[in-house]
């Protein structure tokens, strides 16, 4: 026993004076973008039985095209002096896919605006303001990028690029759409008919935070398709802004979606009403400005409907010729139909 015991001690000690040599060679993983923080996800009510856990089964290689048809009013009062303004119908031909899976297991998809078009109702606009809403569009047809979620509907990473002259409020506008409307993030557990949960985040806004809380409620369910009730709400405390500081932000948002679980787009429909105040700094002082709009959203797959441009019937035919005019990013010049 005391013969085993030295000799455990005495190969102790050897491999305590051998010399330690730092690797020459290191493996350093792949540079990927930082995984989001993940919103939390509070079950209100599990619903009826028979009960099963949701999870998109989107398979390797799909793709879709996707309409995102918007209409908009607004009123802004700056000071002592007020008007109303809006965006006619416009319509955004989006490209998905093909997907792919990822090594941790997300879904991953590259995203594309290919084609825009506006509703009959811009004819009625001045030529200077339709010009101001063509400068102000056309950059969309610069946006394109990707994205990355988990079986759960939640996004893990994206990235995306020609947002640089997108006006910030459309930026946020997208930015709704794909968090709330797109893709409905599922709880871990199991849910059935009747069921109702919140999803909580936050998230960036045109240089400010804001908390925003989305409920969902399904009416009815089948094996990959969930029909659902939406009711968002986005509220952001008061904070500083590079040229003011945000007085009160407040959001509303209540909508339906059809949710096929093998596809990476939704049926959905939604109005928005929001409300904003920012003390602004200017050369003179300081002064108050207020934003209050109501937003209408429809977002649909190709093959669900027509498009925006067919809808209506007194329409002239559009040539190969005009389409070319739309869809090329590099012509600032938009058809207005």
């Amino acid at each position: 026993m005391f013969q085993k015991l030295m000799l455990v001690m005495f190969l102790l000690a050897t491999a305590a004076c051998q010399p330690k040599f730092t690797p020459q060679s290191t493996q350093v993983p792949e540079y990927r973008r930082p995984q989001r923080v993940l919103p939390t996800i509070r079950i209100l009510d599990a619903g009826l039985t028979p009960r099963a856990p949701l999870r998109y089964r989107v398979p390797p290689g799909a793709s879709e095209t996707v309409y995102l048809e918007l209409v908009r009013a607004q009123a802004l009062r700056v000071g002592n002096e007020g008007g109303q303004s809006g965006m006619p119908p416009i319509q955004l031909q989006v490209q998905m896919g093909p997907s792919e899976p990822t090594p941790e297991g997300f879904i991953r998809h590259p995203l594309k605006i290919t084609q825009l078009r506006i509703a009959n109702e811009a004819q009625k606009m001045s030529p200077a303001q339709r010009e101001q809403m063509e400068k102000t569009l056309a950059p969309l047809l610069h946006v394109e990028g990707w994205s990355e979620m988990d079986i759960q509907g939640r996004v893990r990473r994206s990235e995306f690029r020609g947002l640089e002259d997108v006006p910030p409020d459309l930026i946020a506008m997208l930015g709704n759409i794909r968090t709330a409307l797109l893709t409905v993030p599922f709880p871990d557990e199991p849910l059935g008919v009747r069921s109702r949960w919140e999803v909580e985040r936050k998230i960036q806004l045109s240089g400010f935070w804001a908390d925003q809380v989305a409920t969902y409620h399904i009416v009815k369910m089948d094996r990959n398709q969930i029909e659902l009730q939406i009711a968002a709400r986005q509220s952001a405390t008061p904070q500083s802004l590079a040229n003011g500081r945000l007085e009160a932000y407040q959001v509303s948002v209540i909508g339906s979606a059809v949710v096929r679980l093998d596809s990476l787009s939704a049926f959905s429909e939604a109005e928005a009403t929001s409300q904003m105040r920012i003390q602004q700094r200017t050369g003179s002082g300081s002064q108050l400005l207020q934003v209050d709009s109501r937003t209408m959203v429809r977002l649909y797959p190709a093959d669900a409907g027509k498009p925006l441009a067919e809808e209506a019937p007194e329409q002239d035919a559009v040539d190969q010729e005009d389409a070319n005019v739309i869809t090329d990013p590099g012509k600032q010049k938009l058809k207005w139909r």
